[in-house]
């Protein structure tokens, strides 16, 4: 059976985390791994429907690896966003689970803007990733295993929890992952660090303005956060050292962050408020069309090229869009295509010109393009190969605009990669001559 995008267990799960052997050291780091496990069995047993929990994987030693689902049941699953939340993969950072944790919470609290995240989003938690090292209080895994730097771009993670997080991953399709972290070994850090992005995309722009605004919240909510660095682009290697962000970056195009607060200073009741100011201006932004792309949620929808001329993914739902994204991308590795747009002033239109100088791999069969017109302007026709396209979705043609400027995406029903074809936006306007 299929729920909001993830295979829900064929029998019930609460008491199956248990284990008889617990080890205990003589200052235990709070909130432990029993502690996620009595908060998602509370939350699914009190929360009505909004939190279904699942074993995702084991650990070395046998520990299962639970993971809540929270949404509103009510909204069908295909007209959401997907978000995913991974904590504790190092098993000392108890401020990372401390901060999903809290988030958790506060989505099923029926607080302020909560019920209309979960009515928009599914958000996928994993609150404590390494089991055996959040009850030993090891920082690696119970194979001395550093789990958050052994996935690869295009082989299985090398630990049993790190496999267990990519399953999940693949078959969620995250919209957005982030993976919190704290500063175990007592640095003065309170902030977000931004995974690499696809070079082609503008997704490295939107992974700082979003981080900034997040930075912000923390800062208003009373932490005084660390200056951003823009992530670099991310290119493909041959290695087990990747994060779990560039791993999903490269495979599903997924926006992805890493978020980390400070420890041996703050305590619990700390890692609690920052991490819930600025997780939660985080989700705002899969619920508006903060960038103007046309459409709610993250914008990675827009996959190659910019506002002014680009590649979008082909939808009319999330789901869809998220299908043909991952499409999209996956061509866009293994092949040369460009997007390209002429000088409208010398040509008096504008003319966006689509070509693949190969087409290995499986090749989408739909795809968008989206224009970027300076007002005032008139549109007159949309033609794609000469034909024109008429108004509407799915085959044609729909406009939008903000303050200065008016939008045009065209819905090409065809194969994307090809021979060199032209969309063609004729339009009026006072700077033509």
């Amino acid at each position: 059976m299929m729920r909001d995008g993830l295979r829900q267990p064929g029998g019930g799960l609460r008491g199956a985390y248990r284990r008889k052997e617990r080890i205990v050291s003589s200052s235990p780091a709070k909130p432990d791994y029993e502690d996620a496990l009595e908060q998602i069995d509370r939350l699914q047993s009190e929360s009505g429907r909004l939190v279904q929990v699942r074993e995702i994987g084991r650990s070395v030693h046998g520990r299962a690896i639970p993971c809540a689902i929270v949404t509103d049941p009510s909204v069908p699953s295909n007209e959401k966003q997907h978000v995913l939340l991974v904590a504790s993969q190092h098993g000392t950072e108890e401020s990372g689970r401390a901060m999903v944790m809290a988030l958790t919470d506060w989505l099923v609290s029926g607080a302020e803007e909560a019920p209309d995240v979960l009515r928009k989003q599914v958000v996928a938690v994993v609150p404590c990733a390494s089991p055996d090292g959040a009850t030993d209080e090891t920082y690696r895994n119970a194979e001395d295993v550093d789990i958050a730097h052994t996935y690869a771009l295009d082989a299985p993670a090398l630990s049993p929890e790190g496999r267990a997080i990519e399953e999940l991953a693949m078959e969620f399709i995250p919209d957005l992952v982030v993976d919190v972290h704290g500063r175990a070994g007592g640095g003065m850090k309170e902030v977000a660090w931004l995974q690499p992005a696809h070079g082609f995309s503008s997704d490295q722009l939107y992974l700082t303005l979003i981080s900034q605004a997040m930075a912000e919240a923390g800062e208003k909510a009373g932490f005084p956060q660390t200056e951003l660095r823009p992530p670099g682009a991310l290119r493909y290697r041959q290695d087990h050292d990747a994060s779990l962000g560039e791993m999903l970056s490269w495979r599903l195009k997924t926006l992805a962050l890493g978020l980390e607060t400070i420890e041996n200073y703050y305590r619990q009741a700390d890692w609690q408020a920052t991490g819930l100011a600025r997780l939660r201006r985080l989700l705002r932004f899969g619920m508006e069309d903060a960038f103007g792309l046309g459409v709610e949620g993250y914008p990675n929808v827009l996959v190659s090229g910019t506002r002014t001329y680009g590649l979008t993914a082909h939808g009319r739902t999330p789901a869809e869009r998220r299908a043909s994204r991952v499409e999209l991308t996956r061509f866009l590795t293994r092949n040369f295509a460009l997007v390209d747009r002429d000088a409208d002033g010398a040509v008096r239109c504008a003319k966006v010109k689509v070509v693949s100088e190969t087409c290995e791999g499986h090749n989408p069969q739909r795809f968008s393009l989206v224009v970027r017109i300076k007002k005032p302007c008139e549109i007159r026709q949309v033609t794609w190969k000469g034909q024109p396209l008429s108004v509407g979705a799915g085959g044609g043609y729909r406009t939008w605009s903000d303050a200065c400027s008016t939008f045009v995406q065209a819905d090409i029903a065809e194969p994307f990669g090809g021979a060199e074809r032209f969309l063609v936006v004729s339009y009026d306007c006072p700077y033509f001559r």
